[in-house]
């Protein structure tokens, strides 16, 4: 048998929590007499509900769900578990604050990533090796063996039991160790989610393999580096060749389930599909879209299925993102009694209001414009000036872009209105200040100064330090330096409201310039 040291490391020995000192506290913590303990032991297979749900390419999962009474006792057992496991930073699966999200983010952007997946992951896990493993941390062999007759079925980890995750958790934590000191000596990112391994690296990984790289796509696990082949052996575990996975820089790259070529995604398909439930919906109605969707397979109600799937690409790519955004609204129209609410914090809000301006006089210039509400798309007059093409587009995706009009200018005022193609869901509006700034107040100004691609908005704080009037248009100087590129980006006061619109500023002039709002606003009215 290994010993604690060998499977926890230097961390071990952690506390042993009471509960599981011995029979009897064990006993006393679950509410559990020793006839009870005795019919559930040999007559536990009786106490599993075994049923399959649908997995992708369709696959399906085998669940054994525990019947009310096991699935007390076991959630009993579950927090005790959790105390005799450290968390490793490579797993993301059944960890507290983690999730698919976290584990693809591990990843970032790297060009070169490695899949590889574990077959059968709870069968594998038996009952033998959970009883091993707890008497190897030194819990007392009586209660070793309880708990892993309470936790397994069948001799085996049953997926569907609360008390499975922390447990497979426990039992990989040896591989976890091994396949983290072999990601670092081949300079890769090693990740677990569950059953999900994940390899990844800038340089191609070629210490991760016995010969050549493989060509991208599928690959037999036998081209592995001996070294990885034989942790996954030494602890038990089998690489499933059905699913391992190679991909580079020029393909697509995922971690489980989730694309991060460019920021994480996912797949068009996953998106298409959500789009086509929802066009069912507005051209057949409710009842025969449900009917549709039940005939082709899918179970449960239509609207639970919408709202799950949408909340997992929002959880993806957050509440501002334009897709969320667009799904979101169409879901709210079908289901306007059970709306998804978004709310995008006020920095998000801020970030999608700015967007920049672009035209192709004088080699491409840049400048900054914003959503103003009930008023529209707003900048400085100087950058839409001449008979140049004007786009706007925002560096979330600048291959986005949405060709503008210019529908007033007011030189003399350095105003100019536009008319645009952006769709609603792409951007949020300002709101106009409540009232006029005043020298002292604290202010804020948005812009894409010297904007490059990979660059976010550029944030100024400072403060007025003046209200002049220059050619009669009333300004708001401000202390901090507004520089090309900023113009036409708004001025916000500390509720986040727009006070003025930047005209000017930088390091040869000397005064930082904005134009107040109520000019806009009287010259709208106009």
């Amino acid at each position: 048998m290994l010993s604690a040291a060998r499977i926890f490391g230097q961390h071990f020995p952690l506390p042993i929590p009471a509960e599981l000192a011995d029979e009897a506290s064990l006993l006393r913590h679950l509410g559990l007499s020793p006839r009870e303990l005795k019919k559930i032991w040999w007559y536990r297979g009786r106490m599993y509900q075994q049923f399959s749900i649908a997995k992708g390419g369709g696959k399906v999962r085998l669940i054994m769900a525990p019947d009310r009474r096991l699935k007390i006792l076991q959630s009993k057992l579950a927090p005790l578990l959790d105390q005799l496991y450290r968390v490793r930073n490579p797993v993301h699966g059944f960890v507290q604050l983690r999730s698919v999200k976290t584990n693809a983010e591990a990843h970032g952007r790297r060009r070169f990533v490695i899949n590889l997946d574990l077959q059968d992951f709870f069968p594998t896990i038996t009952e033998n090796r959970v009883k091993g493993l707890l008497k190897s941390i030194l819990i007392d062999p009586r209660v070793a063996e309880i708990v892993a007759r309470l936790c397994c079925v069948e001799s085996h980890l049953p997926q569907g039991a609360s008390t499975s995750p922390v447990l497979s958790n426990m039992i990989c934590f040896r591989l976890d160790t091994q396949l983290l000191q072999i990601a670092k000596s081949a300079r890769a990112i090693y990740t677990r989610y569950a059953d999900d391994i994940t390899f990844s690296s800038y340089q191609p990984p070629a210490p991760l393999f016995e010969g050549a790289l493989p060509a991208v796509g599928r690959f037999s696990p036998d081209m592995l580096a001996a070294p990885l082949r034989g942790a996954f052996e030494s602890n038990g575990f089998i690489i499933n060749p059905v699913k391992a996975h190679y991909a580079d820089r020029n393909s697509r790259r995922i971690v489980t389930g989730v694309k991060i070529n460019g920021g994480l995604n996912v797949d068009r398909r996953y998106v298409r599909r959500i789009r086509a439930l929802l066009h069912s919906i507005e051209l057949l109605g409710l009842d025969d879209a449900q009917q549709k969707y039940g005939s082709g397979g899918g179970k449960g109600a239509i609207a639970d299925h919408l709202r799950g799937t949408i909340s997992y690409i929002t959880h993806l790519k957050g509440s501002v993102d334009p897709v969320v955004r667009s799904l979101a609204t169409r879901y709210n129209r079908s289901f306007p009694a059970r709306p998804i609410m978004l709310a995008p914090t006020v920095e998000e809000r801020r970030d999608r209001a700015v967007w920049i301006v672009e035209h192709s006089a004088d080699g491409g210039q840049q400048g900054t414009a914003f959503f103003l509400k009930n008023v529209g798309l707003v900048t400085a007059s100087h950058c839409v000036e001449g008979d140049s093409d004007f786009v706007v587009y925002h560096p979330s995706k600048p291959s986005n872009r949405s060709k503008v009009t210019v529908l007033k200018r007011c030189a003399h005022r350095d105003l100019a209105l536009l008319g645009h193609a952006a769709h609603s869901t792409d951007y949020f509006d300002l709101d106009v200040a409540a009232r006029s700034a005043a020298v002292g107040d604290d202010v804020v100004a948005f812009g894409y100064p010297g904007f490059g691609p990979g660059d976010k908005i550029n944030v100024r704080g400072g403060s007025v330090t003046s209200l002049p009037i220059k050619s009669g248009v009333p300004m708001i100087e401000v202390s901090q330096e507004l520089a090309q590129g900023m113009s036409g980006g708004p001025i916000l006061d500390a509720h986040g409201a727009v006070v003025g619109i930047v005209h000017k500023g930088g390091p040869e002039e000397a005064r930082q310039l904005a134009i107040e709002i109520g000019v806009l606003l009287k010259w709208l009215a106009e």
